[in-house]
């Protein structure tokens, strides 16, 4: 199944602004606090800047521009995403936790980018085509969905 075919199991649920995203575990490395921003000045928009993580300079992606709900987001959490044998962080306002949901609902849910800046989301393909391929499997989440979806054990 492809990657843009979200499949069965945990996902890791992340608001940006008052959009809930679910985005397959499997895809994350790990969740943590902001942290300092270089900005670049030959970047896109979309590119909050450069954050050093672990000892590597990772490129911190503002998702709230992404989506075109806002020129900044309320950053709260960096959520770093294995992009092929690079690192990406997503800048998103808040962590909602780990949740289970089952492969027919999660295909169900509208694709993130449905909504995003077109204009965005072609400059990301054009210069990163698996970045592009793991947002395609990124999924908005209604509220009603997490009173159908467990937390995942262990998980907030």
């Amino acid at each position: 199944m492809l990657q843009d075919q979200p499949q069965a199991g945990t996902c890791l649920v992340f608001r940006v602004e008052s959009l809930a995203c679910a985005l397959p575990l499997a895809a994350v490395v790990e969740t943590m606090r902001t942290l300092p921003l270089q900005r670049v000045q030959s970047a896109l928009a979309i590119v909050a800047g450069l954050a050093m993580i672990r000892g590597t300079p990772t490129p911190v992606i503002d998702t709230a521009r992404l989506l075109g709900t806002s020129k900044t987001t309320p950053t709260g959490r960096f959520v770093t995403l294995a992009v092929g044998e690079r690192h990406v962080a997503l800048a998103v306002t808040s962590i909602i936790g780990l949740r289970a949901i089952a492969g027919q609902d999660l295909r169900a849910l509208p694709p993130l980018l449905a909504s995003a800046d077109s204009s965005a989301v072609s400059a990301v393909g054009a210069l990163d085509s698996e970045l592009l391929i793991l947002l395609q499997g990124m999924r908005l989440v209604p509220d009603t969905v997490f009173a159908a979806a467990p937390a995942a054990a262990g998980a907030p």
